[in-house]
């Protein structure tokens, strides 16, 4: 669980959603960080400085190449001094801001070594999806420091990640599919079309839709899919021929993710770290329950998240809430709800378990 009202720009810097945000915001994620800055007012500035120097260095060291990056390594390592302990406070800050630039410099660099080692045997599958087409086949590469939006020609639209490709087939529907192969990270936004089904082919894993939208990302160990919205159902690449293993196919519906291991060809299922609300709350007065039984408060929550959550509504029968919860992240609500109760809870395969002895 994360405690935001505790982060410190080390923190922030740290927090994959908060670097994703700082670089190519997107409509839900920048709500959420704006309304923490309301939230936590003392956060602001940290969150400004943190959120500058993600910018800094996404503008400045998009793509390096290995020699690059042994030379930028050798020079911070070379040039970052530590201040002494008697140095004034001015100059304490100064160099502190100093280190927490190259340390956001160095994260960066991590980041372009693991993605360098990542797409070594991603880009091998993605090449041998592509060869044994036998229909012609179109690529789009995005060699650019910031997301690219592609349109298909089914009117479906992608949205790819810097250094992350696809390719699909020229007659774009054909033997009734919509097939689209992926080395990297993509968000798919899919245009209904029951009759042709949409299939994204990425690292042994195949992802496939009707009309949805989703997050495709393939790392050299793992295949994430987080679903935005509709269904989106997840099968190994090598199940795919065979009826009696098709038992391994997961349905994902919104604010659900799917990890594919890679290794050991297994998929797991669980929740986005940060659900958004699907639905407004049907009241006005939202997430204020006043003496509310609990049946009615978790009813509340899985409509508005559309997360299962299940308990024993027996045992639970006399647990009742009286508290004002309003822009809290989801897992803050059920903190906040299950502290309240004196209950306990746990995620296993996208459900929330409820644990409770009952109340009085």
């Amino acid at each position: 669980m994360k405690y935001y009202d505790k982060y410190n720009l080390e923190d922030f810097l740290l927090d994959e959603h908060f670097r994703v945000w700082a670089v190519q915001a997107e409509p839900d994620s920048d709500d959420f960080w704006v309304e923490l800055g309301r939230q936590y007012p003392d956060k602001k500035v940290i969150m400004q400085q943190a959120r500058a120097l993600v910018r800094t260095w996404n503008q400045t060291n998009a793509e390096l190449s290995d020699g690059e990056i042994e030379t930028q390594v050798s020079r911070i390592l070379e040039t970052t001094e530590i201040p002494s302990i008697k140095s004034y406070a001015f100059k304490f800050a100064k160099a502190w801001i100093s280190v927490a630039a190259a340390l956001i410099f160095m994260l960066g660099l991590g980041w372009a070594i693991s993605l360098k080692r990542q797409h070594g045997k991603s880009a091998a599958d993605y090449e041998q999806y592509v060869s044994e087409s036998i229909i012609p086949m179109k690529e789009v590469v995005n060699r650019t420091g910031r997301k690219m939006r592609v349109r298909l020609p089914d009117s479906s639209v992608i949205s790819l990640s810097p250094t992350s490709r696809i390719s699909y087939a020229q007659t774009f529907i054909h033997n009734k599919k919509r097939e689209v192969y992926l080395e990297g990270e993509a968000f798919f936004e899919v245009k209904k079309d029951a009759h042709n089904p949409f299939f994204v082919y990425a690292h042994g894993l195949v992802t496939r839709v009707v009309g949805t939208s989703f997050l495709v990302k393939t790392t050299e160990a793992n295949v994430e899919v987080l679903v935005r919205s509709g269904r989106v159902s997840v099968l190994a690449m090598k199940d795919i021929d065979s009826q009696d293993n098709r038992n391994t196919e997961l349905l994902l519906t919104p604010n659900q993710q799917a990890i594919f291991s890679t290794k050991d060809n297994l998929i797991s299922k669980s929740i986005l770290s940060m659900p958004v609300e699907l639905i407004k709350p049907e009241t006005q007065s939202g997430f204020v329950f006043r003496d509310q039984p609990i049946d009615k408060v978790f009813a509340t929550l899985e409509k508005v998240y559309g997360i299962p959550i299940v308990y024993d509504s027996k045992l639970m029968e006399k647990c009742a809430l009286n508290v004002e919860l309003s822009n809290e992240p989801f897992f803050t609500k059920l903190d906040i709800i299950s502290q309240t109760i004196g209950a306990s809870y746990r995620v296993s395969d996208g459900k929330v378990i409820v644990s409770s002895e009952g109340c009085e």
